[in-house]
Formats: structure tokens, C-alpha cells, sequence
């Protein structure tokens, strides 16, 4: 039974990550009749996040080689969608596939507080080096955790975006 959940786990992951890295996970998102454009776009923002997080943390982690422009690449994508996450959250809409609480819009400032740290967290990433993007992709990681802890519906057990 255990060795079961955890190829459900593993394959679930594998599924994951094919949606992050691929142009599938947004088409997706648009192509489903029971999710709103806006949702769509929120769903895609953080996908963008969470592969270039994945990125960073597999070569933070030793599970894949430092490569610098590929760090800086990811770095710059975090900067821009850590800086859109106000926009993309501006207004409450909700359906089955959203993961926002309502929370968010009760207490905005709260959330335009916690994406600013995040962007300022990515902001804050030193891609130059692996000891550098060791010392400070914790704090970028942090943020994202705090907010998703706060603000989603059923956050992750382990967070990386």
C-alpha cells in the first residue's frame, strides 16, 4: 500500500513538473470551460513561478549543475511574475479550479504586502554563484510559503513557489 502511494506520488510529480517546463499548463488552463480567463492567467502565473523555482532549487539542491544564465533566466522570469501577482489578483474571481481562499480579498493589503516581499525577494536573488543563490533563494522560498500558508486553499506540504 505504501509503495503504491508512492508511485501515485512520484507520478503526480513527474505530471507536475511535465505542466510547469511545457506550454501545455496555460492552453490548459484556457481550454477548460469551467475556468474563468482571469483564473486561467493566475493559474499560468504560478506555474511560470513554480518552474523557474524548480530550476533553482534543483540547482540549489545539487540535483542539477549551476548553470548562471540559466539562474539569471529564472531569476528575471521570477522578477516580472513576482511583480505581477497584485494585477493577477486584483479582482475575486473564483471557480472550481482556483485555489485562492476569499481570505485575499478581505485582506489586501496584507497580500499586496506579501507579493511585494516576494518580488522584492526575487529581486534579491544572487544568481552569480551556486553559494550565492544558496545564501539567498531560502528568503525568496519563505515568502511564497508565508503566502500561500495564508492565502490558498489547500497549500502544499512542501512549497517551492
Amino acid at each position: 500500500m505504501t509503495s503504491f502511494r508512492l508511485h501515485k506520488a512520484a507520478a503526480l510529480v513527474v505530471v507536475i513538473i511535465a505542466l510547469a517546463i511545457g506550454s501545455t499548463a496555460p492552453v490548459t488552463a484556457r481550454d477548460s470551460s469551467s475556468t474563468s480567463k482571469h483564473v486561467a492567467k493566475r493559474i499560468a502565473l504560478m506555474t511560470s513561478q513554480k518552474a523557474a523555482m524548480d530550476m533553482l532549487t534543483g540547482m540549489a539542491a545539487g540535483r542539477s549543475t549551476f548553470d548562471r544564465s540559466q539562474a539569471r533566466a529564472a531569476r528575471k522570469q521570477l522578477i516580472r511574475s513576482t511583480g505581477s501577482i497584485r494585477k493577477h489578483f486584483r479582482k475575486p474571481h473564483l471557480d472550481p479550479r482556483s485555489n485562492a481562499r476569499p481570505l485575499i480579498w478581505h485582506a489586501w493589503k496584507d497580500f499586496k504586502a506579501r507579493a511585494g516581499t516576494a518580488e522584492a525577494a526575487a529581486k534579491d536573488l544572487n544568481t552569480g554563484s551556486l553559494s550565492g543563490l544558496r545564501r539567498t533563494l531560502p528568503g525568496l522560498m519563505q515568502s511564497c510559503l508565508s503566502c500561500h500558508e495564508t492565502y490558498r486553499s489547500t497549500p502544499n506540504s512542501f512549497t517551492t513557489h
